[in-house]
């Protein structure tokens, strides 16, 4: 991500987004209303060899796309996040004499963080665990921000939202933007026993999505009302979180800030690749999830860790709490502050 800021004289700043090639960021900006710009950019990490150059290309010319369009907007501030996106945004700032704030927000720092921090006029942390990884004063813990609905999202009208009985626990599962089909496949494996002891919320994506509407379909009707089958939700991610006991998800960076705040224990499912890991055993350290790995999924691990967390009141109560002491609710507020700190300083 990549967020470009030209602060008003008084709130709110304007914004411009650049964004990868991905069609479901496109579609989710679409819905949130926020002016935003494609990059033709793509991963040089891990590309094959056959395929460097290509991406390699593809990378000036996402440079470029950024440069004319940091030209354009003309920001104060361009705040980036890592990932292979950011590179060309935060080339083109330097190129432009723009200030970058970089916003680290996983436990701990992928490649293009650490490639470019010294370019940055300050780093925003999310964890104060993460300071390790940086020896300077530029590094600053904010935490991670999260949407203006997770800080008011009331758990009663949420379940009454998305029509749940309340004489049954709820389970949400959830991959990510796109959906997660070894999660999937786990839910699919393991969905009705479970629909016999719980309410489930899946969120599937677009890959298995007609699988599991034809498995739903098959189900007897007592325990097709149970399952609460949605490709995506564009709108009303915080409130099925909020009406939910249990979270099944990956360790992005979202969960580490949205689990906390809502206080909802979760089964971790690390994705396979990157640093998710070291996500997901910050928040399991704290005592406040258990982790299953991506491998252990095929082997039907997903359903018993789930059952055992159903059948456990006070140790679902304890993560809970662990959880919620792990809130940062002001971190939007922080991060916004020192995005303006620089800004006044480019001003001057």
């Amino acid at each position: 991500m990549n967020l470009v800021t030209r602060p008003a004289n008084t709130a709110p700043a304007e914004l411009l987004y650049l964004h990868g090639p991905s069609r479901i960021d496109a579609e989710v900006l679409a819905h949130s209303g926020i002016a935003h710009r494609r990059l033709d950019a793509a991963p040089i990490r891990g590309t094959a060899p056959h395929r460097l150059a290509l991406h390699l290309g593809r990378l000036g010319r996402a440079t470029a796309q950024a440069h004319r369009a940091i030209r354009e907007f003309r920001p104060h501030v361009v705040l980036a996040t890592g990932g292979y996106v950011s590179a060309p945004a935060i080339l083109a700032a330097r190129l432009r004499h723009v200030p970058v704030v970089l916003f680290l927000p996983d436990a701990a720092p992928g490649l293009a963080v650490r490639v470019f921090a010294p370019l940055a006029r300050r780093i925003a942390l999310s964890f104060e665990v993460t300071k390790r990884y940086f020896r300077t004063s530029r590094a600053i813990v904010t935490g991670y921000p999260v949407r203006s609905e997770f800080l008011a999202v009331d758990r009663a009208s949420a379940r009454k939202t998305f029509d749940l009985a309340d004489d049954l626990p709820v389970v949400m599962v959830m991959g990510g933007s796109t959906g997660a089909h070894s999660l999937n496949l786990a839910v699919s494996d393991a969905l009705e026993p479970l629909l016999h002891h719980a309410q489930l919320i899946h969120l599937c994506g677009d890959q298995d999505e007609q699988h599991l509407r034809h498995q739903r379909g098959a189900l007897e009707p007592a325990l097709r009302t149970r399952y609460h089958l949605f490709r995506y939700l564009h709108r009303g991610v915080a409130e099925a979180m909020a009406a939910s006991d249990l979270i099944v998800c990956r360790a992005g960076a979202s969960a580490m800030a949205e689990l906390p705040l809502l206080r909802l224990p979760g089964v971790l499912v690390p994705h396979p690749f990157g640093h998710q890991d070291v996500n997901a055993d910050f928040l399991v350290g704290h005592g406040a999830a258990v982790k299953v790995p991506d491998s252990a999924l095929a082997q039907g691990s997903l359903l018993p860790a789930v059952l055992a967390l159903l059948a456990d009141v006070d140790r679902r109560r304890g993560m809970a709490e662990a959880m919620g002491r792990l809130a940062r609710p002001e971190a939007a507020d922080n991060i916004a502050s020192l995005i303006r700190s620089v800004a006044r300083r480019k001003g001057r």
